[in-house]
């Protein structure tokens, strides 16, 4: 790897690199990548033209930068083929049974799979102003993503599963906001402040590469194609990996529904979803793109205040919003309900007929998500500095008590489990901590 870097004046900056690695995981005909980038600044408030602005701006930076990089997420034998050995029974035309041991392949070889590559554009600028009291910087961004290494699932008539390939392209686009604001700057009295804000959306470009005939409303061909989705894995071209792609929840099957509940195999109770072409049967033609199981905004907020020099007082508060999570334990349908034990829920019954919880032991069609945007205050912290006077008397150089909490709380107001921001089915848990510290010198 390389890397130049020349600045003239302070004002003008440009940064080269570049690297090449190699990973003997991948196939046999790829397992080298050489991964390029630049980058270029500006420092405006440096110019001429620039010095009316003094008073107020104190520093003022452009970033434009390019690069790419390389991504080599894969088990250590994935390009290669699999032996496997083991045994199977058989019957002669006798009857009499025999125990037989075979050797075979389980995983298909792919010599030609190589790096994952993802090219990015940046553009940002740096900012400072009022004699550094306010201070950030904005960015915006788009990445593109070729050749993704994922499992491609393989037809049965190859006797394979999957394969490790490498397939499509996905592109990035996102912004990126902080802000730093020394809101109060007295001698006894101290609160900067600091936020960021950052939201990311994804798209399919490409897929496999395979193409059909585009048809119009009668299922004539109008002469044009277009790339072939993956319905299977819920990859659609033009659309977020992460969009949820699923049957549409329209609440709980109620007693007065049963004749039209049992047209789709349910019972009063199980969870309801909408036959969106009314053909009396649930297929794919009925899934509709909903939300989405990633967050579509984050922000993060921290203030911290300083009391006469000694005292110190801070917090932290961050969010997600606009993800949506698969919340089966509504559907009350968990193993063994009859022996054992689970959560405490709600459950649907004829006498308390509920529309966001299904019935013990329900059949469930499709998939149930909720809204598992949150706020949480993440870290608060309190710290006091012993006075030198007092502490002289023992010999002490200096000492500082602190006291934090993390996790205070978290609200999210429709999801009501565990943890929203937890990927497990189940919700998981995420503990309340507490430290108490005493630093010191002698």
């Amino acid at each position: 790897m390389g890397r130049l870097f020349y600045s003239y004046n302070n004002k003008y900056m440009i940064t080269a690199s570049a690297r090449r690695d190699g990973y003997s995981a991948f196939g046999q005909k790829n397992p080298r990548a050489t991964f390029p980038s630049v980058a270029l600044g500006w420092t405006f408030t440096q110019e001429k033209f620039m010095e009316p602005t003094q008073s107020w701006l104190d520093y003022g930076k452009v970033r434009l930068s390019w690069g790419q990089n390389g991504n080599r997420d894969i088990g250590i034998y994935d390009a290669l083929s699999n032996l496997n050995s083991g045994f199977y029974p058989y019957v002669n035309q006798s009857g009499s049974i025999y125990v037989a041991s075979q050797l075979y392949v389980n995983r298909m070889a792919n010599e030609n799979l190589k790096w994952e590559r993802t090219a990015s554009t940046n553009l940002g600028i740096d900012y400072s102003f009022l004699n550094n009291r306010i201070s950030g910087s904005i960015d915006g961004y788009i990445s593109t993503t070729n050749d993704l290494l994922v499992d491609r699932a393989l037809p049965d008539v190859t006797g394979f599963n999957n394969v490790a390939a490498n397939l499509g392209k996905l592109r990035n686009k996102g912004l990126e906001f902080s802000v730093n604001f020394k809101a109060i700057d007295k001698d006894n009295f101290k609160w900067n402040t600091n936020a960021n804000f950052s939201m990311n959306r994804r798209e399919i470009v490409a897929l496999y590469g395979d193409m059909e005939d585009v048809l119009d409303a009668e299922g004539n061909p109008t002469g044009e194609q277009r790339e072939v989705d993956d319905p299977d894995n819920g990859w659609f071209i033009g659309q977020d990996p992460d969009r949820i792609w699923s049957y549409e929840g329209d609440g709980v099957w109620q007693m007065e529904e049963a004749a039209e509940a049992e047209k789709y195999g349910n019972r009063p109770g199980d969870f309801k979803y909408i036959d969106q072409n009314g053909d009396g049967v649930m297929t794919d033609a009925d899934r509709t793109f909903q939300g989405y199981t990633t967050p579509r905004f984050r922000w993060m907020w921290r203030n911290e205040f300083t009391f006469h020099k000694d005292f110190t007082f801070s917090c932290m508060m961050y969010s997600n919003i606009g993800q949506y999570r698969n919340y089966g334990i509504a559907t009350n349908s968990y193993t063994f309900p009859d022996r054992s034990s689970a959560y405490d829920i709600p459950r649907w019954t004829p006498a308390n007929p509920i529309n966001d919880y299904a019935r013990v032991e329900s059949k469930n069609i499709g998939t149930h998500y909720i809204n598992s945007s949150f706020i949480r205050l993440d870290n608060v912290a309190f710290s006091y500095n012993l006075p030198k006077s007092l502490l002289s008397k023992f010999k002490v150089q200096n000492m500082r008590l602190s006291l934090s909490v993390r996790n205070v709380a978290v609200f999210s107001p429709k999801w009501d489990f565990f943890d929203p921001e937890s990927t497990s089915y189940w919700g998981g848990i995420s503990p309340r901590t507490f430290n108490v510290g005493v630093n010191f010198t002698l």
